[in-house]
């Protein structure tokens, strides 16, 4: 699932917001949180996603024509992109595994949260858009 999920981001990254995506190189301490759950048969498997503010001022101003978010504005940009990057996974898992059956879940906000995460995490994606670090991240069983 990892490499689709990496797939899926890329996918949006470069075709979608038309931004170059590279290795993250260092993460820092301030982000705003979501997560999804995804369910492979009966399997619940949750990805949380972590953005800087600047970072997502960048996508907003592709995807929204503005740039100075206000907390409901991101609250409703971070899971717009969880669940397209997650949904778009979750398309790409149907079709690779037709035995498997998938379901996506509702995007959560989590707000504001420091590095080291409250959550374990496994299968981290450190990605970097315009030279501003984010972490895609599944969740641990």
């Amino acid at each position: 699932m990892r490499e689709i999920v990496d797939d899926s981001l890329k996918i949006f990254c470069e075709e979608i917001l038309g931004l170059e995506r590279r290795e993250g190189k260092t993460l820092g301490k301030n982000f705003y949180a979501s997560s999804i759950p995804i369910y492979e048969n009966s399997q619940e498997i949750n990805w949380y996603f972590f953005f800087k503010k600047d970072t997502l001022n960048d996508i907003a101003r592709i995807l929204l024509f503005e740039d100075n978010l206000n907390e409901d504005d991101i609250n409703d940009l971070l899971k717009e992109v969880t669940n397209q990057v997650i949904g778009l996974a979750k398309v790409k898992l149907e079709e690779s595994n037709k035995n498997n059956l998938y379901k996506l879940g509702t995007p959560e906000f989590l707000g504001k949260i420091s590095s080291p995460f409250p959550i374990e995490l496994e299968e981290n994606l450190l990605y970097a858009i315009n030279d501003k670090t984010f972490l895609v991240a599944k969740g641990k069983k």
